[in-house]
């Protein structure tokens, strides 16, 4: 540094000289009723979202409960209604079955009551030796 006879230094800036500061990028201030609104939401949702789920699976249990509730009143009423109905057939059968054995059994004794021979009720294929003609 080169000094005059003033003592003064000789590039000394002056209070004319414009000294230029990088510039840095300014950022807004903080919206802090913002963010609080952004972070309420946020944990609405999470609470929202977990509530869906809890609800979901409580909603299965109450239907497949129901379902089961449903299934156990019909397959009483499909018991009840099939058990009615071999009884009435089984009735039906018993009734046509007594009715074919009177007939059987009417046919049988006005046969024997109209048969002389006592051989051929016994056994039907049996025929009475025929008497040779003359």
């Amino acid at each position: 540094m080169v000094t005059t006879a003033r003592g003064f230094p000789r590039f000394l800036p002056t209070l004319t000289e414009v000294v230029q500061v990088p510039a840095q990028p300014v950022e807004p201030p903080e919206d802090l009723a913002a963010k609080e609104a952004e972070r309420r939401e946020a944990f609405a949702q999470r609470v929202r979202q977990q509530l869906r789920e809890a609800l979901d699976l409580r909603m299965q249990d109450a239907v497949a409960d129901a379902m089961l509730e449903q299934v156990d009143v019909i397959g009483d009423r499909l018991r009840r209604q099939m058990e009615d109905m071999v009884r009435e057939s089984l009735e039906t059968v018993a009734e046509r079955l007594r009715a074919e054995i009177d007939v059987m059994v009417r046919d049988a004794v006005e046969l024997v009551l109209a048969d002389e021979d006592p051989q051929t009720v016994l056994d039907p294929d049996a025929r009475a030796p025929e008497e040779p003609s003359s």
